[in-house]
């Protein structure tokens, strides 16, 4: 078969996917990929990513594996392929295992081209091997930034991607992400072990983003600027908060402010969380609160605010979460509301991530002390807390016992996958006399577990159910048969307690090998990296040239259009709630504002999106030359209606909301040349 060429490429992407030619770096690394050549790609978010290994994956003979970090993530882009009609597909914890065997058979029989994979599966089962007999043509590392330990959100699971690509056969690779310092590239290149790899880095600037810093003294003034931000500004907004709790509570905030919105976290079932992203993503409401985890697994163009309630952890985050915004390149806003306090929060994350020695060193004497003479430990984080005698909080406990688990010291099994020790009673013999029968699912069972124990299960082994054949069912149908199979007294089984297992209650800590300097560097630089944010919110230079210095990016050097520092916009005090029994004409003028249609209540089309998309660009360039805030040239509800209306004349401008004979004489001209040129345009 000959290799697919660039020119077949560009059939792909306009076939398959509507476009008539590449973004900027996209053609590049497409190339780079069909020369069959590991390859790192940097793109800002909304750049396009996805086309560079989607692309090549129709094209190339074999499977493309794509390693994804979130169960949002993949679901959005495989549906997105499936409604192309393109063959994708993903296998992550929300499937059973029958579901699971279905897609690795479509795979194997050529069915499926991209199978997107989260990194925890090939922990279970032989996955790797199976994907390895079926032909792994490319092999893609999605947000690969999260393999770097110098990465601002890395995960140790990613770590076993390196010995996955040598067990693929070590394929032609492609690793992606939108926020990778020079340092994390590196790292990144060194944990994959990558040849020769060609590095495509297109840049880091987001022109049609501006940047906003609004300090704030506490949680009370946060809440009135975001409400205020809300107010004065149109379209679809993205609110990030730390914790879940933060989360519900600016959500019930911002409905007794009638904003039509819905948090969004992992606390919520999986019905719910599905409820309020379809909810989302047909502007069913016009605001989501959400955790980080949200906004990286979704793929909405036209959000047009994106607002940090909490400053996030790194400068890394904090560009990756604010590039939510303006997918479409159409002119967006991004605000931080910024508290010191809100350096506290991630200090407490930073130190549960990385606890001090003795802390790590007296959960492992905790543990030995609470474990069995089989070394299974049946206590959660609070009571091994309780068993050490420290002061200190849960966090750093559970901290401690992923540090364990990183040595070698214990064992851990997530609690979405059931981890059993089984000790065999029965003899062979007895089993064949009395368990008959192809299709006997107990015999089945216990087939799988001697395969996979052999003799060592008549002692009594640890067992990971996840980790048998497919067609056992995995552990909702396993654990049934274990009790009747004990019912009967062909085996004993208990749960792993907790998930955790000495390797060697009576070794000390000293006989595995933990990197205390590597800990402390790492922790080091998690500090370092909340002190850049700090910087960025207090600096008094260009937000814009301090996040892309940050990055290592020339275009730092150019002229910022886009910041509140550079446009010498400052944001006006929060006016003081009013004392009860005083009212006052401002008083009483908004609430004769608040009750005419607000920017929200306007229902626009996809046309009119459009056009007040142009608008609000325009009259960023009109404050811009002006160095006003925006929303004194018209607010975003003035432009609603003109979006609406679509006045054809001056005087026809005059009788729309918000448009006064001076504002009329001082911009009527240039917006009505804006109306004109968006039906121009739609005409085309």
């Amino acid at each position: 078969m000959p290799t697919p060429s660039l020119a077949d490429a560009c059939k792909v992407l306009q076939r398959s996917f509507g476009y008539d030619k590449f973004r900027p770096g996209q053609e590049a690394a497409v190339t780079s990929v069909l020369e069959g050549k590991d390859t790192v790609v940097v793109l800002p978010t909304g750049g396009g990513k996805s086309l560079c290994f989607q692309v090549p994956a129709l094209l190339m003979p074999g499977l493309t594996v794509v390693v994804s970090p979130l169960i949002s993530l993949m679901k959005d882009q495989v549906d997105a392929l499936t409604a192309k009609n393109l063959p994708a597909a993903f296998i992550n914890s929300t499937l059973s295992s029958a579901q699971v065997a279905d897609r690795l058979a479509r795979a194997g029989r050529g069915e499926i081209k991209l199978l997107y994979v989260a990194p925890e599966r090939f922990d279970y089962g032989k996955t790797a091997e199976r994907l390895r007999e079926m032909g792994v043509s490319l092999l893609a590392i999605d947000e690969a930034h999260c393999i770097s330990q110098w990465g601002h959100d890395f995960r140790p699971s990613y770590l076993r991607v390196r010995h996955v690509r040598t067990q693929l056969g070590s394929p032609p690779t492609i690793a992606l992400t939108a926020t990778a310092t020079p340092e994390v590239r590196r790292d990144i290149i060194r944990e994959l072990a990558l040849t020769n790899a060609a590095t495509i880095i297109t840049g880091f600037d987001r022109p049609n983003l501006t940047y906003y810093v609004i300090p704030a003294r506490n949680d009370a003034e946060k809440e009135e600027r975001l409400v205020d931000i809300l107010r004065r500004h149109d379209g679809l907004a993205v609110i990030y908060a730390s914790t879940r709790k933060v989360v519900d509570h600016l959500s019930g905030v911002l409905e007794s402010a009638r904003i039509r919105v819905a948090g969004y976290h992992a606390g919520l079932d999986d019905g719910r969380r599905h409820e309020v992203q379809e909810a989302f993503m047909s502007e069913k409401i016009r605001a989501i609160v959400a955790t980080n985890a949200f906004g990286k697994g979704i793929d909405k163009p036209n959000v047009r605010l994106v607002i940090h309630y909490t400053m996030p952890g790194t400068l890394e985050a904090y560009y990756q979460e604010a590039g939510r915004a303006g997918r479409d390149g159409l002119h967006s806003d991004v605000f931080l509301l910024h508290s010191f306090a809100d350096r506290f929060t991630h200090e407490f994350f930073i130190n549960g991530s990385y606890p001090d020695k003795v802390v790590v060193e007296k959960t492992y004497a905790a543990l030995r002390k609470l474990s069995d003479a089989k070394g299974l430990v049946a206590a959660d984080a609070a009571n091994i807390l309780r068993a050490t005698g420290l002061k200190n909080n849960v966090r750093e406990i559970e901290g401690a016992i992923r540090i364990l688990g990183r040595s070698g010291a214990l064992t851990i099994s997530s609690g979405e996958h059931a981890r059993v020790n089984v000790r065999l009673l029965a003899s062979p013999e007895r089993i064949k006399r009395e368990l008959t029968g192809e299709a006997n699912a107990e015999l089945g069972l216990l087939r799988a577990l001697w395969r996979g124990v052999g003799p060592a299960l008549q002692k009594g082994a640890p067992v990971d159910l996840d980790g048998l054949p497919p067609g056992i069912g995995g552990p909702g149908r396993c654990i049934p048969l274990l009790d009747a199979l004990q019912d009967r007294q062909y085996l004993v089984w208990e749960r792993l307690g907790s998930g955790m297992h000495l390797a060697d209650r009576s070794a000390p800590l000293s006989a595995f090998r933990v990197d205390w300097s590597g800990h402390d560097r790492r922790r080091a630089g998690e500090l370092d990296k909340l002190q850049a944010v700090q910087r960025y919110a207090y600096t008094n230079a260009c937000r814009r040239g301090f996040v892309l210095r940050y990055f290592g990016d020339p275009a730092a050097r150019n002229k910022c259009v886009g910041c509140d520092n550079c446009l010498g916009i400052r944001a006006a005090p929060v006016e003081p709630a009013r004392k009860k029994g005083k009212p006052a004409r401002k008083a009483a003028r908004a609430r004769e504002e608040s009750s005419a249609p607000q920017a929200e209540d306007v229902e626009l089309d996809s046309r009119g999106e459009r056009t007040l998309a142009a608008l609000k660009a325009e009259r960023t360039v009109i404050a811009r030359e002006q160095q006003v805030p925006a929303y004194i040239v018209f607010s975003d509800r003035t432009l609603a209606e003109l979006a609406v209306r679509s006045p054809r004349s001056l005087d026809a401008m005059s009788r729309v909301r918000g448009v006064g004979p001076m504002k009329l004489e001082r911009y009527g001209a240039r917006f009505l040349a804006v109306l004109s040129g968006r039906d121009d345009t739609e005409a085309a």
